[in-house]
């Protein structure tokens, strides 16, 4: 999930409300998908990723403690008396997984996840891969996240600890420049989005990639485990020429695929880094619509990042919290519980946070609050320029690398489209 510094990141996921020994069922390590009926929005955080020296160009830094001091009693007290679910970072070949040589097996995941099953909080496993490897579940990294899913399961089950599900962060891979990020959240121009895309578009790796996310999801299934993603919006803004250019050519795909949850990255204050301007409250309505939209039940959002930008003021995430309830989101997780805590004055904020969660508005202030914007209809039009942008250079790019190939096809995943794109002149326009 960037959560903080990339194409509009990042992170992971769900939660029901049921105490989580209501779920231990044969030993199993993994909650199965049956839940008792909720009601009203559910707050959760992603939480464990305050990592000190933490430096995504430096990968040993992967492996480095956790700083662990927020996690104090008032604060289990809360999680536990308002039943707030944890995504909690695992960090594969660190938490769990074949460790590196040289590389220490740290304990310090463990000890959280056995609290909150002893308190009966709720906490997902949000699996992460080295940084090295790219972090995030992107393009290339299938395979792995595929070996990371399958090896949390088997290692929460062999420590006797209970996991609601697995949550993945498709997104383009860490260390994606901001000059990127920028260029694609603004609507660069063809000249700079040409250049971003000469050495990312590749719709056979996309197939390679959709397929194997696929597989995950699939597997999941078969096994009874829960299995969610927090993906970066810009997949949204992808959908609408039922093709997947733009995630094709920012390394990152959302297959169509059974998710249980989607939690779109509606992240207020990382549109307002790369754009330059805040897109105010209509960006999360807007996102948590099309989220509807394009996969039902499932599609939601995901709120953050605490502190920054437009969050610097508690009041604004506060009343985004309400005008996602407003619009009937089941929950919604936000990036992160330590930066919550770290800003907006400790455990009392998580307490706020869950009555906005239950106060919705009504009447005439749940027509204003959840109306379109300009600000958001603005940031989205330009992010859908940066689409059409990589659908047009698909065909390009390709022919340049030997095979000219069109921008594979949704929902139908690889299925090649049957037109290339079309260029005037000074637009760029589908058939």
């Amino acid at each position: 999930m960037t959560r903080g510094g990339i194409i509009v990141g990042a992170l992971a996921t769900l939660a029901l409300l049921v105490p989580q020994s209501a779920f231990a069922r044969d030993n199993a390590a993994v909650a199965p998908p049956a839940a008792l009926p909720r009601q009203g929005t559910t707050i959760g955080f992603w939480a464990g990723e305050a990592v000190p020296g933490t430096d995504w160009d430096s990968p040993s830094t992967y492996w480095k403690r956790r700083d662990l001091h927020a996690y104090t009693p008032y604060l289990w007290r809360v999680l536990q008396q308002n039943q707030i679910p944890l995504y909690f970072n695992l960090r594969y070949q660190r938490d769990f997984g074949p460790i590196p040589p040289g590389e220490p097996h740290r304990h310090d995941a463990l000890k959280i996840i056995r609290k909150a099953n002893r308190l009966g909080v709720p906490v997902w496993a949000w699996v992460l891969i080295p940084y090295g490897d790219g972090y995030w579940a992107w393009e290339g990294a299938a395979a792995e996240q595929f070996a990371a899913t399958k090896s949390v399961t088997g290692w929460a089950r062999k420590k006797h600890v209970q996991i609601r599900g697995v949550a993945l962060d498709p997104e383009p891979r860490v260390r994606t420049p901001f000059e990127t990020a920028a260029a694609i959240v603004g609507g660069g121009s063809e000249d700079t989005l040409r250049a971003l895309f000469q050495q990312s578009i590749d719709p056979t790796g996309q197939c390679a990639a959709w397929h194997g996310y696929a597989r995950i999801v699939h597997w999941a299934k078969r096994h009874n485990v829960k299995i969610a993603a927090a993906p970066a919006p810009a997949a949204l803004d992808d959908l609408k020429d039922h093709r997947l250019a733009l995630q094709d050519a920012t390394g990152f795909i959302l297959p169509k695929a059974p998710w249980d949850e989607l939690y779109f990255q509606a992240y207020r204050s990382v549109f307002a880094y790369h754009s330059g301007r805040d897109p105010g409250p209509g960006i999360v309505s807007s996102y948590l619509r099309s989220a509807r939209h394009a996969f039902g039940r499932a599609g939601q959002i995901s709120l953050g990042s605490a502190g920054r930008g437009p969050y610097r003021h508690f009041s604004k995430l506060l009343n985004d919290v309400r005008l996602a309830a407003t619009l009937g989101a089941r929950e919604v997780p936000i990036y992160s519980l330590e930066r919550t805590l770290r800003s907006y004055g400790g455990p009392r904020a998580l307490i706020r946070l869950v009555q906005a969660a239950q106060h919705p508005f009504a009447g005439r202030a749940a027509s204003k609050s959840t109306a379109p914007t300009s600000g958001a209809a603005k940031l989205r039009k330009a992010i859908r320029r940066s689409d059409i942008a990589a659908t047009y250079n698909t065909p390009l790019v390709t022919a340049r690398h030997g095979a000219e190939l069109p921008p594979n096809r949704w929902p139908n995943g690889c299925r090649q489209a049957t037109a290339a794109p079309v260029y005037t002149g000074t637009a760029m326009l589908q058939r």
